[in-house]
């Protein structure tokens, strides 16, 4: 991580509608744990047409919007204050796409968070691609903030919940999820996934399936050493699941109070190609996800193009 990073402000992006009321709760109560400021950012595209009948023209269109943006962003920080009154809290209009500001605005702060919509058909999928894209790319983690629903959190005890795969990929985000049980007071539930070993001739014959699993549970014993000994005070518990590794950190998701997965940062269409984790986790699970890049600081990001400057307040 980056120094400037290390310093930076918790990040929030809202949409225009103002459905990102989860998202800014929980960053602005994740930045006042952890002493930092908020910074709350909304994105508007500039090249919006004029009305139909000739009336308006680009430029009026684009100042109306960016009034109504602000609105929107006074609005969260209003909000913002009320979970932690003494908060220091910023406000950033941005003119361009969502995905580069964001990606952007990640490039200075120590978590990005966002918002889940809630939408359905081709809005939802629209949706899910900034925040699969944003995760894929950002230089510092990404925590994607779903509402809760009633059912999520009926006789579920809380906790962080992190996926552990079999290479050195799933480091950073163990780390991070034991810093966050840590800060939050909670068990950890480090799950992994296995498989039988495939067969070893053309007779299709297995290995046992006992061998399989003991190689697994020693892998992830490896995998937590380490983050045992720098936390100490933070409970384990551990998941062996035998199956599809997405499928066992969803299942174990509900009524967490943080979902961390790791991610190689293949980018969107690999990912696709291959399989992620990450993403099939951002589809399915629920509660706030967390993605953390592996080699986080050493990525670079396209800057965002943006014509409004920074409207601050406390």
């Amino acid at each position: 991580m980056k120094p400037d990073e290390a310093r930076g402000p918790v990040v929030v992006g809202v949409d225009h509608v103002g459905s990102a009321s989860d998202a800014v709760d929980w960053a602005a109560a994740e930045a006042a744990t952890r002493g930092c400021p908020l910074r709350i950012v909304h994105a508007i595209h500039p090249l919006l047409p004029a009305d139909p009948y000739g009336v308006g023209s680009p430029i009026e269109s684009l100042v109306m919007a960016g009034a109504a943006a602000r609105s929107v962003l006074q609005g969260h920080a209003a909000r913002a204050r009320c979970v932690a009154s003494d908060l220091e809290v910023t406000t950033r209009l941005l003119c361009g796409s969502a995905t580069w500001a964001l990606l952007d605005e990640a490039s200075r702060a120590r978590l990005l968070v966002m918002g889940s919509r809630g939408l359905h058909g081709l809005r939802a999928l629209l949706a899910r691609s900034v925040s699969v894209r944003v995760a894929a790319c950002a230089p510092c983690p990404v925590v994607v903030v779903r509402a809760e629903r009633a059912e999520d959190r009926s006789g579920a005890s809380p906790r962080v919940v992190v996926g552990v795969h079999c290479d050195s990929a799933c480091s950073p985000a163990i780390g991070f999820a034991f810093q966050a049980a840590q800060q939050r007071g909670v068990p950890l539930a480090a799950v992994h996934a296995w498989d039988p070993d495939p067969p070893a001739d053309l007779e299709a014959v297995h290995a046992p399936s006992t061998m399989a699993e003991a190689a697994a549970r020693r892998t992830l014993e490896r995998a937590l050493q380490r983050w045992h000994a720098r936390y100490p005070d933070v409970p384990v518990v551990t998941r062996l699941v035998r199956g599809d590794p997405a499928r066992a950190v969803a299942a174990e998701s509900r009524g967490a109070a943080l979902v961390v997965v790791g991610s190689r940062g293949r980018g969107r269409l690999t990912g696709t190609v291959r399989g992620s984790v990450s993403q099939a986790v951002l589809r399915h699970g629920r509660g706030p996800i967390a993605v953390v890049r592996h080699g986080l600081g050493h990525s670079s990001t396209r800057r965002a193009r943006y014509g409004f400057g920074a409207a601050t307040g406390r």
